[in-house]
């Protein structure tokens, strides 16, 4: 059985005003899995809900209101008899112990820390470059390849004229023969690296190294 009490009731327990336990209520540091009931007249689970705002609540918050110890402190010695309150039954099970309810809250903000470190050490990689999207790299490589080529056939024409003033020839049969000839090598060249990237995997194993936190007090 766990001892639930009225609002005013936890909060003269942990030494607030009503008013802040409904304060703790609505921003969700006292959460829904902590009451009994619904609406006005839900009652709180002490234990889950002290566990709640020891998880909720920073260190300087629970100084400074001075509940900080009366969240550690034993229910049974502040609330008296249990029968004096009502009781909230375990029997079918399917709400966790106030310990392991702890635990749960702790495990889920662990994870999230992890997440958010993995994610951090992740943009730090792609904004030094080790990251790259596959997508992206692909679409850069392509316009790199198309400016060089467009510069290239840009340039057909002066090169024309220097081998037709070199060896006397026309002009405009050397633009011919140079055109003609840079097309075949465009296409082999084509083909060669659609196969070569055909070839390669989506993506690349790669290590990222991140500070892991272990544990969560």
């Amino acid at each position: 059985m766990e001892a639930s009490v009225t609002k005013g009731e936890f909060a003269a327990l942990i030494g607030v005003s009503p008013g802040r336990v409904s304060q703790y209520l609505a921003e969700g540091k006292i959460t829904a899995a902590s009451l009994h009931g619904h609406g006005r007249n839900a009652r709180i689970i002490v234990e889950r809900a002290k566990a709640d705002l020891r998880m909720g609540l920073d260190i300087s918050q629970r100084m400074g209101n001075g509940i900080d110890t009366r969240l550690d402190e034993d229910t049974a010695s502040r609330l008296g008899p249990l029968g004096s309150y009502r009781g909230y039954s375990e029997a079918d099970g399917s709400q966790p112990k106030p310990k392991e309810l702890d635990l749960e809250i702790k495990q889920q903000k662990l994870a999230q820390l992890q997440r958010i470190n993995r994610n951090a050490a992740i943009d730090d990689m792609k904004a030094a470059g080790t990251l790259t999207e596959t997508d992206t790299c692909r679409a850069a490589m392509a316009k790199l390849v198309t400016e060089l080529i467009l510069i290239y056939e840009g340039g057909m024409p002066d090169i024309a004229n220097a081998f037709a003033e070199e060896f006397k020839i026309p002009q405009r049969d050397v633009l011919h023969l140079l055109r003609r000839e840079f097309r075949k090598l465009r296409e082999s060249a084509a083909m060669k690296a659609k196969s070569k990237a055909e070839s390669l995997p989506e993506t690349i194993e790669t290590a990222i190294e991140v500070e892991e936190a272990e544990t969560l007090n």
